[in-house]
């Protein structure tokens, strides 16, 4: 870990510029968010980093980490229901806590995370035009964060917000992808066992899915692992539904 960097922005313009640039030509999304990482580090008002992604469901994660302390220490917060990464995914603008032993805002993390030698922190919202993740900026001795610390901050979340923006679109679309993959092999489990057609296939599974208030795609994995559903009779494979 760094810990001997100057406030403030560590990298000129330029040097910033050309960090961004590395990060957006990586040829996966999580090598760009390590590179992001990698960029808060050397650059920013921090010791360690960590990117808080927002998923569906209202899911949070940690998709990119300095270390595995701070994995650590993003995870507590997940498994607490508190702390300051969780509350900049919800609200715009930024969470300083110079102090995490004197701050009382999240009394059940803040313990465990001085007992990681955390110390200080800051988390920044990430947006697009929708609530992305969180920025989250480690420090392991006290720190009063100035203004200047702050703009880095905002820098930084905001490349990271674009770099976030396409890695849960590319997550999202393999989502996708697999679910209609495995609706597919669903549909030729019915077409082979019922001699349905393509159309009717998919005809019955939506239609079960419905009867049984199940999403299609959590349908098309039971039958695709399992090669049966419950209470499924030849009948509900008639085109009419019997």
């Amino acid at each position: 870990m760094t810990t001997s960097k100057t406030p403030g922005l560590g990298l000129s313009a330029a040097a910033m510029a050309e960090a961004v640039r590395a990060a957006a030509s990586r040829k996966t999304s999580r090598e760009s968010l390590s590179a992001v990482i990698d960029m808060a580090v050397h650059s920013g008002p921090c010791d360690s980093a960590s990117i808080t992604m927002l998923a569906k469901a209202n899911r949070l994660s940690t998709v990119a980490a300095s270390d595995p302390l701070i994995q650590k220490a993003d995870e507590l917060q997940y498994e607490l229901h508190e702390g300051p990464c969780l509350d900049a995914v919800w609200v715009e603008g930024h969470f300083t806590i110079p102090d995490i032993v004197a701050d009382g805002r999240w009394p059940h993390w803040a313990p465990r995370a001085a007992e990681l030698g955390i110390c200080s922190m800051l988390s920044l919202h990430l947006f697009t035009d929708t609530a992305l993740g969180s920025l989250n900026l480690y420090s392991l001795r006290p720190r009063e964060f100035d203004s200047s610390d702050i703009e880095a901050g905002r820098v930084i979340a905001a490349h990271a917000s674009v770099v976030l923006a396409y890695a849960r679109a590319e997550q999202n679309l393999w989502q996708a992808i697999d679910s209609r993959n495995v609706i597919g092999q669903a549909q030729g489990i019915l077409i082979e066992r019922y001699r349905l057609t393509p159309s009717t296939a998919f005809a019955v599974l939506r239609r079960y899915s419905q009867d049984h208030n199940m999403k299609l795609g959590v349908v098309a994995e039971e039958l695709v692992s399992t090669g049966a559903l419950p209470q499924f009779s030849a009948r509900e494979a008639d085109p009419e539904g019997g």
